[in-house]
């Protein structure tokens, strides 16, 4: 069993800011004794540049901020307990009630756990690397001192951009307790792995956009996403990603594959939203997921690293794995797949050569 806590001599010297939770929670102190949530407190609150930054990537208007501030006031004031309770048993219709009422009835652990991990950041830091460095080469097993790291109070997920990594407290607490750094780990994959460097065809350029996009995601959950299967209790149910992304990544492989033969094919230009149309998840978790699972299942994981920034070895690698497996897996067709090897050959082959 591969250990990833060590609590010994680091080099990370790294921090977590998780100022906005504290602001967070001083706000709900005051509505646990009745007091309302005014909409200049609430817009103050916002403007926190770890939120901003965090929400301007989730494609929210000011109707959604609007109606988490009155959610919090329904989930929080005593005096609205019966609107709450009702809500509750329709969690599908009330999502954003069930969700903000995770953070009042978790929040004795949240801020032990806020607390752990600020007063030992060098331990958190360390398993989280140590996560990351399980789906990546050597080369790229190092450290980011210039990266900050937030937690945020609101919505449910986590990012990496522009050197800046924010975890939403939902996000952050359970996946922790369930094990401690695979998010991170997930997160700083994205930042340490290696960049392609192509000059690609504007031919070239969708198909091999979607293929990057698919690697990228799909690379990165080696890290996380073997751990947020249906049996990880300690996870709320919808962060269980594992078979549901799993499952879409198995339903959207065919039209995936025909969007690929197209491009093969004619001197075409697909766009983006139409190889995965049919499933709401396009950032590349899916069909990532499914692909990777079996990637790592049939053993190839290995040989993939060495190769880890380049989109057309990882569906290679895939369907290689794919062969070799006696599940049956879906099989990309002949067509795309000697339009991948095509792909490689004029991009990657080259990029190497010049290396």
């Amino acid at each position: 069993m591969l250990v990833l806590l060590g609590y010994g001599k680091t080099t990370t010297a790294q921090t977590i800011d998780v100022t906005p939770c504290t602001r967070y929670f001083e706000i709900t102190d005051r509505l646990r004794k009745g007091d309302s949530l005014s909409k200049e407190t609430w817009h103050t609150f916002l403007q926190d540049k770890a939120i901003q930054s965090y929400m301007a990537d989730q494609g929210v208007n000011n109707a959604y901020y609007e109606s988490y501030r009155k959610s919090m006031q329904i989930v929080y004031m005593p005096q609205k307990d019966s609107i709450l309770r009702r809500r509750l048993k329709d969690s599908v219709s009330y999502w954003l009630t069930y969700m903000i009422y995770q953070n009042k009835k978790n929040e004795p652990g949240m801020k032990a756990y806020l607390k752990k991990i600020t007063d030992n950041s060098a331990a958190y830091f360390d398993a989280s690397y140590r996560y990351a460095y399980t789906a990546l080469p050597k080369r790229a097993h190092r450290k980011l001192p210039s990266y900050r790291f937030s937690i945020i109070p609101i919505h449910n997920d986590a990012h990496a951009q522009n050197q800046w990594i924010i975890y939403t407290l939902l996000c952050a607490y359970f996946n922790d307790s369930n094990r401690l750094g695979a998010l991170g780990g997930h997160e700083l994959h994205h930042a340490l792995r290696p960049q392609p460097d192509f000059k690609l065809a504007h031919q070239d350029e969708s198909a091999a956009t979607v293929m990057y996009v698919i690697m990228n995601e799909g690379t990165a959950d080696m890290v996380d996403k073997k751990y947020m299967t249906d049996t990880a209790k300690t996870l709320l149910p919808s962060q269980r990603y594992f078979q549901e992304f799993f499952n879409e990544g198995k339903r959207i492989m065919p039209r995936l594959d025909s969007m690929l033969q197209i491009n093969a094919q004619k001197d075409t230009v697909i766009k983006y939203r139409e190889y995965l149309k049919g499933t709401i998840f396009t950032s590349g978790h899916v069909p990532g997921t499914y692909m990777s699972y079996y990637i790592e299942k049939n053993e190839l994981k290995a040989k993939l690293l060495p190769h880890i920034e380049d989109p057309f070895y990882f569906f290679m690698m895939y369907q290689e794995a794919a062969q070799k497996d006696n599940t049956k897996p879906y099989l990309f067709s002949t067509t795309t797949m000697n339009y991948i090897k095509q792909l490689h050959r004029k991009y990657s082959a080259k990029a190497q050569s010049t290396k």
